[in-house]
C-alpha cells in the first residue's frame, strides 16, 4: 500500500501532468458553450449571422454554429452527452486528437447542412452525434442504458440512425430537429475514423504544440511499458473487474500503440 500511494504513478494522471485542478477539451468547450448561450440571447439575427444560414451564408458560420444553442434544454442535452461520452474519447485519444475531431465533425456536419436543408441552424448536435458515433465505434459491445433498456452501444448507433432517418424522411412541418446535421456528423465521423490517418494527418498536424525528440520519445515508451507491465501485474491478481477506467484505458492506447507500430514495420 505504501508503494501505491507513494508512487509517481499515483501522483499522476492519464496524461503524465501532476495530478491538480486540469481543464480538459470537453472542459473547456461545455463551457465556452455556456458562456456564450448566456451572453448571446437565441434570436433569428443571431442564427442567420451565427448559425448555418442558406439563404444568409458567411464563410465562418459552419464553425459558429455549433457554439450557439435555441434554448436551455437545447444547450443542456448536448452538453451533457458531451460530458458522458467525450470525456471517455478524450482520455482514449488525448485532448488534441480529440478536438480536431469535435471540430472537423461539426464543421463538415454544418457543410452538409447548408448543402442539403434550407433552414437556420444552430446547436451542437452534428459534433455531439460524430462523438456518440467514436464511443460506439470504440466501444461497440459496452452496455449502456438506451430509454431504459440495456443493450450494446453498437445497436444504440444503428437504433440512432434508424430514426434519425425515418424522422427526416417523415417532414414533419413541426419538427425543429436537423436531423440532416445528426446523420451528417455521424457519417463525417466514420470518414475520419476510418480514413483520418491516410487522409487527414496534416490537418492534425496543424494543431502540434511541440515535436518530441526521439531520445525522448524512447525515455517515455519506456515509462509507459513499465506502466502497463504494472497494470497488467494488477489484471491477473484483481481481474478485469479492479481496474480504475484509467488502467483500462491505458491498456487500451498500448495495445493500439503496438499494432500501429507492427503496421510501420
Amino acid at each position: 500500500m505504501k508503494y501505491h500511494y507513494q508512487s509517481q504513478g499515483f501522483k499522476n494522471d492519464f496524461y503524465g501532468y501532476k495530478n491538480h485542478f486540469n481543464v480538459s477539451i470537453v472542459n473547456a468547450l461545455i463551457i465556452t458553450n455556456i458562456i456564450i448561450f448566456f451572453i448571446f440571447n437565441s434570436s433569428i439575427s443571431t442564427s442567420n449571422l451565427f448559425g448555418v444560414s442558406p439563404k444568409n451564408f458567411y464563410i465562418w458560420q459552419p464553425l459558429t454554429y455549433m457554439f450557439f444553442h435555441g434554448h436551455i434544454w437545447h444547450l443542456a442535452f448536448n452538453m451533457f452527452l458531451l460530458w458522458m461520452f467525450g470525456k471517455q474519447m478524450e482520455l482514449i485519444w488525448g485532448s488534441k486528437k480529440f478536438l480536431v475531431y469535435y471540430l472537423f465533425t461539426g464543421v463538415g456536419s454544418g457543410i452538409l447542412i447548408y448543402t442539403l436543408s434550407d433552414a437556420p441552424t444552430i446547436g451542437a448536435s452534428g459534433a455531439i452525434m460524430a462523438v456518440l458515433f467514436s464511443y460506439g465505434y470504440t466501444f461497440p459491445n459496452r452496455i449502456v442504458l438506451f430509454w431504459f433498456i440495456p443493450m450494446k452501444v453498437k445497436y444504440c448507433i444503428f437504433l440512432l440512425i434508424g430514426l434519425e432517418l425515418f424522422q427526416e424522411f417523415a417532414d414533419n412541418p413541426n419538427d425543429q430537429i436537423s436531423h440532416i446535421g445528426h446523420l451528417g456528423g455521424m457519417f463525417i465521423g466514420y470518414i475520419h475514423l476510418k480514413f483520418g490517418s491516410y487522409l487527414f494527418n496534416s490537418f492534425s498536424n496543424f494543431f502540434k504544440i511541440k515535436i518530441i525528440k526521439k531520445s525522448q520519445s524512447s525515455n517515455i515508451q519506456k515509462k509507459t511499458t513499465g506502466n502497463v507491465d504494472k497494470i497488467l501485474d494488477k489484471l491477473k491478481i484483481e481481474g478485469w473487474e479492479g481496474l480504475t477506467e484509467e488502467e483500462k484505458a491505458r491498456l487500451f492506447q498500448a495495445s493500439k500503440e503496438k499494432q500501429k507500430n507492427k503496421h510501420l514495420n
